[in-house]
């Protein structure tokens, strides 16, 4: 193998993908879906609301207009959130992103919401909109958030923040100044022309939220608003919503009674000349009737439309939610006059893309307004009678991952329990619609069920993250360069961000049928593998693509010691997801000084069989990183990336991929001899496996283990970050482990947030701003205070070097204020900010040591960085070694 491909393998080998269609729903069923269906079926207006992460949107606002007014309403999040912290798991950048994307659209299913991202990527915490937009182009962003708004075409945007310094986060401020923006400018044809963002669009009116913003309110609402059908508040609804965001333990009360949210209108198109705090609504001047639809429509359609609304009227009416079939004529009645107006109209938009200039120009603002009026409406009619029919359909295949290129059959089943016939005329399957030779006539309490081909599902991994589908080989930039995300272009010219995040899936299946002689379509779900699980009882997980053979290191990075001889075994797991008996030969491309058993070897795969392959690497590195990789050769092509399936409760099962290559890290550290260290991990920690490839001694602890574990084995007790806010049961066993340090031991604990001001959990008193101070640059200088301190000294000499090449930030939630008697060596401060001595904390404690770190190793470290990991040898080795001159150390009671 050359050089060069296996270079631009390992360029890829951080690149982490997710492969995880959307929808296995938990939609609203029965009395609650057909009651939104039935009140919301004619209700046109849009909504979008604005902000930066998964997290930020006013999910009391989403559910209070999406369930509560049956608005179509959007959340559209900058970023991912990929810079933030995990609190469920070790994942984080782009895997931490997949799972704050899930969690985002589980949220979105329990609040009606549809939702959006532009390509932003989460660089970590910024501090001001000037630093946000040194990572993110301005013009960039903003481009994305005026294609959004074309697509979605909302009649109002509303900021969730304020676009100013008091929104804290600099994404926060980025989110609302762009925001603003794309309302002032997303008509703008000649900055964003209609063949790259689409047609033209301007919302009606501009609201900022004033809930928490410290924006005067001028509109305020009761999201308590009780709803007897589902049982359940608004707010209600929006506790559980938010509360999907577990990673960043965001979990709330569903609270009962009154609560109150609020906006503040800063511009509006349609009744500027009223006060805006004589509103009585967000629609206030603006025409939500279905006439403001008449100047696209024919005479004819217009009387269709007027029938629907009598219809639906009725509907609404008759409503018995223990007999739907008593309104289903009504329904249908009403579906049959919109589908005539649908049939007779003409998208001024292509399905498959903005289409060409000239037909996109000619698309006045109440036809695309009409657009998408006339298709919405006609989702909700079709979803309405179907539900009042007792309809229900499901798409099954026999497994849940299909290799490319391989084919299985995918059983679509239609359940008639109502109390009238339906008939069946086509089935649709990833896009293509078959129609039956004969339409098939299912009575009630009754299925019927058909069968048809699945084949090679399309590798649809997401579009945001960057590079040509099916090149293995390829150099990507770094995501934390900010707005590096590459938007996925179809042949129709439609930007990645215009596509619904809700609507992406890999498979497709729905049916066409007739209730009552009108024809209306499924909705579109995905193709699933249901199973019963032991415990948890029924699963559904989507079906997705999967290469024919996957290949898999345990890990991205490798540390080794340079310098030093080395002899490991690196594990690779073989697992084939072919229906067919296939042979593959592997080469291994190892980098200069190191060998392995076997360059090359041949594995025989059974279908679907897995198997590790142990190789044995030798030799000796030099000190920087090195590129290795095994890449897998067979007759159907070259295999050179695995994945593995991340799953949690509360979201859909994720891929995430990495190629088959990884990093060997080779660093010149001294490793003091005797070192037995207990590792208590904490959040979003993955550095307890880099200290044992170090060569470290170490056993990772948990702390239900502490009061029972013999910590007199361990010379070093580490406690990973945010480790005491995680555990209440390491916060209640703490007085073991300072008793630990008083007798000998060493321990050292990675950064906490205010918890670590509570008396006892520290030696000494330390205390945290309200807004504890971060170095949120990366490469901000670093002040030695105390050149001479053992812990920059042993066993490694800490330079100036050791601070370069760091990722997202230095240091965080540093306090501002610390005992004396602590020895504080080390100073650092983003620009314009004063000097903090909170990065590296260290005290003798009875016979011990104790050592408090803020640095952000636990991003430094798996990252690779060389200086991050001296600085950790350093800081888990005090208290071994030569002893320095003695000093007098207080210990409390």
């Amino acid at each position: 193998m050359t050089t060069r491909p296996l270079r631009a393998l390992l360029a890829c080998a951080a690149l982490l993908s997710l492969l995880a269609p959307h929808p296995v729903l938990g939609q609203d069923r029965g009395a609650a879906a057909l009651d939104h269906l039935v009140h919301g079926m004619l209700v046109t207006p849009r909504v979008l609301v604005i902000a930066a992460h998964p997290d930020d949107e006013d999910t009391q606002l989403i559910a209070w207009l999406s369930r509560g007014r049956h608005v179509e309403t959007a959340y559209l999040s900058l970023t991912r959130g990929d810079g933030g912290q995990n609190l469920i798991g070790n994942e984080l950048g782009e895997a931490l992103g997949a799972i704050r994307t899930e969690e985002l659209l589980a949220a979105r299913r329990i609040d009606g919401g549809r939702q959006f991202f532009t390509r932003a990527y989460d660089f970590g915490f910024s501090k001001t909109a000037e630093e946000t937009f040194k990572h993110w182009d301005h013009e960039e962003v903003l481009r994305d958030v005026v294609t959004v708004v074309r697509a979605f075409r909302p009649n109002v945007i509303v900021a969730v923040f304020s676009g100013t310094p008091r929104d804290g986060h600099g994404h926060h401020q980025v989110s609302g100044i762009v925001a603003r923006e794309a309302y002032d400018l997303s008509a703008d044809t000649v900055r964003f022309p209609v063949e790259a963002y689409g047609p033209a669009w301007e919302a009606q009116k501009f609201y900022r939220g004033a809930r928490f913003t410290g924006v005067q309110a001028t509109l305020s609402f009761n999201v308590g608003e009780y709803d007897p059908v589902s049982g359940r508040s608004y707010a209600e609804v929006a506790g559980e919503s938010r509360s999907q965001h577990r990673s960043q333990g965001f979990g709330v009360l569903q609270r009962r009674g009154v609560s109150m949210d609020a906006v503040a209108r800063q511009a509006s198109r349609v009744n500027d000349a009223t006060p805006p705090t004589s509103e009585r609504s967000i629609f206030d001047g603006i025409d939500t009737t279905l006439a403001r639809l008449d100047a696209g429509l024919s005479p004819a359609a217009r009387t269709q439309l007027i029938a629907a609304r009598a219809h639906a009227d009725s509907a609404q009416a008759a409503l018995d939610f223990r007999r739907p079939e008593h309104v289903l004529a009504h329904l249908v009645a009403a579906a049959r006059a919109i589908g005539e107006v649908r049939n007779e109209w003409q998208p001024c938009v292509t399905p498959v893309g903005w289409g060409r200039r000239e037909d996109a120009v000619r698309c006045t603002a109440a036809q695309l307004d009409a657009d998408a009026a006339i298709a919405q409406m006609y989702e909700r009619s079709s979803a309405a009678v179907l539900q009042a029919a007792g309809v229900a359909v499901e798409a099954t295949a026999e497994r849940e991952l299909l290799a490319f290129g391989d084919s299985m059959p995918a059983a679509i089943t239609v359940y008639n329990r109502g109390k009238a016939p339906v008939v069946v005329s086509a089935v649709t399957l990833n896009g293509r619609t078959r129609a039956l030779p004969a339409a098939v006539t299912i009575q009630p309490d009754s299925a019927w069920q058909t069968t048809a081909n699945l084949v090679g599902l399309v590798d649809t991994r997401p579009w945001w993250i960057g590079g040509r589908k099916g090149d293995l080989f390829q150099d990507r930039r770094s995501p934390s360069d900010g707005l590096s995300r590459v938007s996925a272009v179809s042949s129709g010219l439609v930007r990645g961000v215009a596509v619904r995040e809700d609507v992406r899936r890999e498979s497709d299946a729905g049916v066409t049928l007739a209730v009552d002689g009108v024809a209306v379509d499924s909705p579109r779900m995905p193709v699933v593998y249901r199973f019963a699980d032991p415990v948890l009882g029924e699963q559904n997980r989507p079906v997705g693509g999967a290469p024919a053979v996957s290949l898999a290191f345990d890990r991205g990075l490798e540390w080794m010691v340079a310098g030093k001889p080395v002899d490991k075994l690196l594990r690779l797991t073989v697992q084939s997801y072919s229906t067919a008996a296939r042979s593959y030969v592997m080469r291994v491309v190892a980098p200069t000084g190191i060998t392995v058993d076997s360059a090359t070897r041949t594995v025989a795969l059974e279908p679907m069989e897995s198997r590790e392959l142990f190789i044995r690497v030798r030799g000796t590195l030099a000190e920087g990183r090195h590129s290795f990789g095994v890449i897998a050769e067979g007759e159907m092509g070259r295999y050179a990336e695995g994945f593995r399936t991340v799953e949690y409760s509360h979201i859909h099962p994720i891929r995430l991929y990495r190629t088959s290559g990884l990093w060997l890290q080779a660093v010149k550290v001294n490793i003091p001899s005797g070192l037995q260290v207990a590792y208590v991990q904490g959040v979003g920690d993955l550095s307890a496996a880099g200290l044992r490839q170090l060569g470290i001694p170490l056993t990772v602890v948990t702390p239900q283990e502490l009061p029972l574990l013999d910590l007199t084995r361990f010379t070093t007790v580490i406690v990973g970050p945010r480790a005491y806010q995680a555990s209440p049961e390491l916060r209640a066993y703490n007085r073991r482990l300072m008793q630990f340090v008083k007798d000998g031991g060493t321990m050292l604990v990675q950064y906490g947030q205010q918890e670590m001001a509570r008396p006892g959990l520290m030696p000494y008193p330390v205390s945290l701003g309200r807004t504890a101070q971060r170095v949120t640059l990366e490469d901000a200088p670093v002040t030695v205070l105390n050149p001479k301190s053992r812990l920059l000294t042993w066993p490694n000499a800490i330079t100036e070097s050791d601070w370069d090449g760091w990722v997202q930030e230095r240091a965080l939630y540093m306090p501002g204020e610390i005992d004396r008697l602590y020895e504080t060596p080390l100073s650092m401060h983003d620009p314009d900010e004063p000097a903090n001595r909170g990065a590296v904390l260290m005290t003798a404690y009875g016979k011990g040591t104790y050592v408090y770190t803020t640095l952000s190793l636990f991003r430094q470290f798996p990252a690779g960085v060389p200086g991050s990991a001296r600085l950790f040898v350093n800081l888990l080795s005090q208290g071994r070694g030569p002893k320095p001159p003695a000093k007098p150390a207080r210990v409390q009671p």
